[in-house]
């Protein structure tokens, strides 16, 4: 069992998957309202509208944050740019097509009786070139010569000699082989699986600061529910002492405690009223991007309760969550790419340093003709080859350059591995204070519960004993007080539960999501 499938169905952060219904009803609601009102309106319109409350689930707000973020649409950008990129570094491996023509026509100063006076040469050449993923180039080669000339000694005026060449070209020692041939396409791609981690961590960010400002406006609208029973029953102390003091049973004195009392307790409502809107506002920025007037006016009325059960929750133990932390966390998964990233390039510069033997071997024909057609036809048949191949060798004195780089490149992946292991380190901390605050909110919720349903008994006890005129209005007023503390600890425990399961998931880098990635 894990914390996802053993949490209560008020804290529980589904997946996207699971979230997709609720975004969908939100969706057709937000738009019903959008297209029964305008969507510039003016402050006064705004306020004589009688704009309803958005009731709202967690999963319903998860969803719409999801959808409308403009963070997490700028992660997602960022993500399918890399796509883009890492697509890009293919084109290394493309054809390239090459093609030279031109002509020359000499006027010459003959030396002598048998020199041409008059020569006009025609040349083009075809090539074709692509690199592969061994490191080789493979080359093929067409090129065309067509001469007219009046040199007495030309077997023909008229001439075409035609070239066919195909090529191979191999590198033995550095940048030999597909580890080299294909580096940089190997960083693309984790450079893209690693922005892909930062958009999943934005997503995880995303629905953590949303659920911990849903619960935050369901603990401070239960706040201001506490707020004014707490009015309620200082009300009723202020009529209750009023009726004695007219029934010359009481003092003035009592009635006086009791509406200061009253009045201190309205101030308390109007402080609870305001940190209601400052929390709904806080929900808002999440959920609605840019400043539509019209959804920051309405109010938001979250529909899920606090959890009130704690018997059963499941935490599980910090060595299982750290082993579920270590294998999901988004964070751990981009330092454990950029170790590969890094690997990838000390064996480039390893190859760098190493000499330079490139094997080349060629095939080439030749026809010649005074009709172009004959000259292409015995060049294509390769009536007349000419094999080659060559070994050619090279070494920088010194190599310093290539030295210098794989230091550097050792250097670097050394950091990344040491950045690894400090991120753990940071993460253990995180996952070990995770499971500590859920276990100590679940024991925080059932003493609150245990200490408000005392401080009832204590309060009901005071009244009657008050009402039997063994007890004063100042203690009343202090039982009231305790009672009233008591139900906004109960309240407060219960918020802090429903955000520590979340901070429980998001330490084991599970929040939104049901299965790995």
């Amino acid at each position: 069992m894990n914390l996802s499938t053993a949490s209560l169905p008020a804290c529980s952060l589904l997946s996207i998957a699971t979230l997709a219904p609720a975004a969908l009803s939100m969706g057709r609601s937000y738009a019903a309202t959008q297209a029964s009102s305008p969507t510039h309106l003016s402050a006064m319109e705004l306020s004589a509208m009688e704009l309803s409350a958005m009731e709202l689930s967690l999963e319903g707000a998860q969803a719409l944050a999801l959808e409308k973020n403009l963070g997490l649409q700028i992660e997602a950008l960022a993500t399918e740019a890399a796509l883009f990129r890492f697509r890009a570094t293919g084109g290394q491996f493309d054809w390239t097509a090459s093609l030279n023509a031109g002509i020359t026509d000499q006027q010459i100063q003959p030396g002598d009786l048998f020199s041409a006076s008059d020569r006009n040469t025609q040349e083009l050449t075809l090539g074709f070139n692509r690199p592969l993923t061994t490191g080789g180039t493979f080359s093929a080669t067409f090129n065309t010569n067509n001469q007219v000339t009046n040199s007495p000694f030309a077997v023909d005026p008229t001439s075409t000699t035609d070239f066919v060449t195909l090529g191979y070209t191999q590198p033995l020692l550095r940048g030999a082989w597909r580890d080299y041939a294909t580096s940089r396409q190997k960083e693309g791609e984790y450079d893209w699986q690693r922005q892909g981690e930062r958009e999943r961590q934005a997503r995880q960010k995303l629905l953590l600061d949303v659920s911990n400002a849903y619960w935050d406006l369901v603990a401070a609208k239960a706040e201001l529910g506490v707020a004014e029973s707490g009015v309620d029953l200082a009300r009723k102390q202020v009529d209750q002492n009023q009726k004695r003091l007219d029934a010359g049973l009481g003092v003035q004195n009592d009635v006086l405690q009791a509406e200061t009392e009253l009045a201190q307790r309205e101030q308390e409502r109007l402080l609870a009223d305001t940190r209601l809107r400052a929390a709904s506002d806080a929900l808002k920025q999440l959920l609605f991007p840019g400043s539509d007037r019209e959804a920051w006016a309405r109010d938001l009325a979250p529909s899920t309760a606090l959890p009130e059960l704690v018997e059963g929750l499941y935490v599980p133990e910090w060595q299982a969550a750290l082993t579920t932390a270590i294998d999901r966390r988004p964070e751990l998964k981009q330092q454990r790419i950029g170790i590969d990233s890094a690997e990838v390039r000390l064996r480039r510069a390893d190859s760098d340093k190493l000499p330079q033997l490139d094997m080349d071997l060629s095939a080439a024909s030749q026809g010649y003709s005074i009709y172009s057609q004959e000259a292409f036809e015995t060049a294509t048949s390769y009536d007349y080859p000419t094999l080659r191949g060559f070994l050619t060798f090279s070494v920088p004195i010194g190599n310093t350059t290539a030295r210098f780089q794989r230091k550097a490149a050792w250097t670097d992946l050394r950091a990344e591995k040491l950045r690894y292991d400090q991120l753990e380190t940071t993460i253990l901390a995180d996952v070990r204070d995770a499971v500590r605050q859920a276990q100590y909110q679940i024991e925080a919720v059932k003493a609150a519960k245990k200490s408000l349903e005392l401080a009832r008994e204590q309060l009901e006890a005071e009244k009657a004993r008050y009402d039997a005129d063994q007890s004063t209005t100042f203690q009343v007023l202090q039982f009231q007080q305790e009672y009233v503390r008591s139900l906004s600890a109960e309240v407060l425990t219960r918020a802090n539960l429903a955000k520590s399961r979340a901070r429980l998931e998001a330490a084991q880098g599970t929040i939104g999501e049901t299965k790995a990635p």
